[in-house]
């Protein structure tokens, strides 16, 4: 199974070649390539975290195939958590929303850092638009494998939603330190 190696080296490769471009060329602070170097970093684990490792392998995909063992995509809010209680897995549907809400929350965190202009609903939109991308794909990619190897999942969807709203809120938060420790750069 492609393992998100490679993804990883480009995208964060990626992030420093062309911030580094822009602070060298004084562009950006200091301050702030690094907060784009981490913000690449965060959008490499998002990537890979939730896409790879791919399967690839004739040979595995079709055993898989065979035995039935897709995942099945899922529209019905808490749906989850309902089926898990049912079959005595609620603890691991537990786990899986904390995680799918611990992996959105530093989007909403770092989106004012970078951009601080942008609005709360843009902030919100863009979390959203961004795990909608990714549920999507999901579902695309097991349409083209032949089986449901990741599923669409309302459930993830709205855990990622409110993990950005938790991020904003921190932030919010943080604000006055942020800005009174010259932690938070224009430029």
């Amino acid at each position: 199974m492609l393992n998100g190696l490679y993804p990883s080296i480009l995208i964060v490769t990626s992030f420093v070649l062309f911030f580094g471009f822009e602070f060298f060329k004084g562009y950006i602070s200091l301050l702030r390539y690094f907060y784009w170097i981490i913000f690449g970093i965060f959008l490499t684990g998002l990537v890979v975290f939730t896409l790879f490792p791919f399967p690839y392998q004739k040979y595995l995909i079709q055993v898989m195939i065979e035995d039935n063992l897709g995942v099945e995509h899922n529209i019905i809010p808490f749906n989850g958590v309902k089926e898990a209680n049912e079959f005595g897995y609620f603890s691991i549907a537990l786990k899986q929303y904390a995680l799918n809400i611990l992996l959105f929350i530093p989007l909403g965190f770092a989106l004012p850092i970078l951009f601080s202009k942008i609005k709360i609903k843009h902030i919100i939109l863009i979390g959203f638009l961004t795990s909608i991308t990714i549920e999507v794909v999901q579902a695309i990619a097991g349409y083209f494998i032949g089986y449901n190897y990741r599923s669409f999942d309302i459930d993830d969807l709205m855990m990622n939603s409110f993990g950005t709203i938790i991020g904003l809120l921190i932030f919010k938060v943080l604000f006055k330190f942020l800005k009174n420790n010259q932690l938070l750069s224009e430029k």
